[in-house]
C-alpha cells in the first residue's frame, strides 16, 4: 500500500497521507509529496537555466522516483537523506 503513495506524484502521495492511519503509509505518502513538489520546482528552474539542465533534472527526478517506488513496493522503507528528524517530527505531531 505504500509503494501507491509515489504512483502519481504528488497527488497519490497526498491522498496516502490524508486518509492513511498507518505509520508507514502516511510517512511515504509524506516523501512522495516532497519528491513530487521539489521535483516540478527543480523542473521550472532548470528550464529557465537550459534545455540539457531540464533534461538533467528530469532524469535524476525519474531516477529517484522509481527507485523510491520499487524499494517501497519490495518492502524498504527509503528515506529523503537529512530529512528523518523532520519527516519523524511532523508525522508524530500530525498523529496528535
Amino acid at each position: 500500500m505504500a509503494a501507491l503513495a509515489y504512483l502519481l506524484l504528488p497527488v497519490t502521495g497526498l491522498l496516502a497521507f490524508a486518509l492513511s492511519h498507518r505509520r508507514r503509509v502516511r510517512l511515504h505518502g509524506l516523501q512522495a509529496i516532497i519528491i513530487g513538489t521539489g521535483w516540478a520546482v527543480l523542473l521550472y528552474a532548470a528550464s529557465a537555466l537550459s534545455a540539457a539542465a531540464t533534461v538533467l533534472v528530469g532524469a535524476l527526478g525519474t531516477l529517484v522516483w522509481v527507485g523510491f517506488l520499487v524499494a517501497t513496493a519490495l518492502g524498504q522503507d527509503p528515506r529523503l537523506p537529512g530529512l528523518r528528524g523532520l519527516l519523524d517530527k511532523a508525522l508524530d505531531e500530525s498523529a496528535s
